[in-house]
């Protein structure tokens, strides 16, 4: 199994761990911990495994506010490094990617790995530097193609993503 497919198989259960919505889930004792840490959200699995703790942020659209996109940083086991991984509405154009841009710095750009149900999903590995401008910044901006070619930007708080991406590198 090539490395691309060992990740996406690592990143797929992450993903819908993420996107479950709590009240969807049983009503059971909760499974997860949740911190807050300003505009990210940490969660751990309870019993002590933080190799699984994954970071999020929804981003609303400010019209209707209805979730527009979620972002989402983890350290899978098959990766090198922390992994962002973006689900973004069906509907938007595929070819183009989306792109990634920290401030002022050059935008990153990547492609979509699959479309599901829930949006379709692009996979970032965070390289060191990268990473260091996502902790330093103030925003970032998430853009991609609509269905009429008109680009669709979409803005992450960086607020607490320090803390928070250092709460899931503890482990």
């Amino acid at each position: 199994m090539s490395l691309r497919r060992t990740l996406l198989a690592s990143l797929l259960p992450l993903a819908a761990a993420i996107l479950t919505p709590a009240q969807a889930q049983q009503p059971s004792a909760p499974q997860v911990d949740t911190q807050q840490f300003q505009s990210w959200e940490v969660r751990c699995p309870k019993g002590g495994e933080r190799q699984s703790c994954v970071m999020s942020q929804i981003v609303n659209n400010p019209d209707s506010n209805d979730p527009l996109m979620r972002a989402m940083v983890g350290h899978p086991a098959q990766a090198d490094g922390p992994v962002m991984v973006f689900l973004l509405p069906l509907g938007v154009r595929l070819a183009p990617g989306i792109q990634l841009q920290v401030d002022d710095n050059e935008p990153v750009g990547m492609p979509y790995q699959v479309c599901l149900q829930q949006g379709c999903r692009a996979n970032l590995a965070l390289s060191p530097q990268l990473l260091a401008q996502l902790r330093g910044g103030n925003k970032a901006t998430v853009s991609a193609i609509a269905p009429d070619g008109k680009r669709l930007d979409m803005d992450l708080s960086l607020m607490g993503f320090t803390s928070a991406s250092q709460r899931i590198a503890s482990q």
